[in-house]
């Protein structure tokens, strides 16, 4: 197996949502999930080399091994914010906003990047110059809007030492380290069961990594958190 490193300085503010996580509690993990970025890539490939060619490419890109390098700080932004939410009921005539949408509160939280994010891939020989192509073309990473820009030809490494794998579960949970819990393509999970276009629902599987950070201070309005 080859290992292919990319990195990408954030312009955007960062925001992911947990897969557990409701509308109005928008609580963000401090990183992108294997799921988020292989999903990325996939819409890459499809614009890249087209359906039929991405539908091949499916089989290896679901089970690719990710591994991520975040900056020596990230800061978390807390605050509540005005959305509009579908009614589950008509408006009545006094009603302050009519229409099929209402206005309400929501929790949000986003993260800022202060350097690039580095990531590393696993895959054969014969796929390296596919994925370096789909990398030089991913500018987004997380919700929409969470914009991304190559910091330089993506490059080949010896190994994946020095990055926290995304798509492993740990033996050992180390006590100086905070836990995210991201999701991932299932092994199995079809080419089918990824098009938004479908009734198929995608198969994900869940995994809890341990991130080697610190919550260093703290206040009501963001969290800032430290390398260990």
């Amino acid at each position: 197996m080859k290992w292919l490193s990319a990195h990408y300085q954030p312009t955007t503010l960062f925001s992911l949502k947990p897969s557990w996580a409701t509308s109005s509690g928008g609580k963000s993990l401090l990183l992108p999930t294997p799921y988020a970025l292989k999903m990325a890539l996939l819409d890459v490939a499809i614009r890249v080399d087209g359906v039929t060619s991405a539908e091949r490419d499916w089989a290896w890109l679901r089970r690719m091994p990710i591994g991520i390098q975040l900056p020596q700080q990230m800061v978390v932004t807390n605050l509540f914010a005005k959305i509009l939410k579908l009614r589950r009921r008509p408006a009545t005539e006094d009603s302050s906003d009519m229409g099929p949408f209402q206005k309400t509160i929501g929790y949000r939280e986003y993260v800022f990047h202060s350097t690039p994010i580095s990531f590393v891939f696993g895959v054969e020989a014969n796929h390296l110059e596919r994925l370096s192509v789909w990398l030089l073309n991913l500018n987004y990473l997380g919700k929409r809007g969470g914009f991304v820009q190559l910091m330089g030809m993506p490059t080949e490494i010896r190994d994946s030492a020095e990055f926290v794998m995304l798509t492993e579960t740990p033996e050992r949970f180390p006590i100086n380290g905070l836990i995210q819990q991201v999701d991932d393509c299932d092994p199995k999970m079809k080419f089918d069961q990824a098009n938004i276009y479908t009734s198929n629902r995608p198969k994900r599987i869940v995994r809890q990594i341990v991130l080697p950070y610190r919550l260093a201070k703290s206040s009501r309005s963001y969290s800032l958190y430290e390398h260990v």
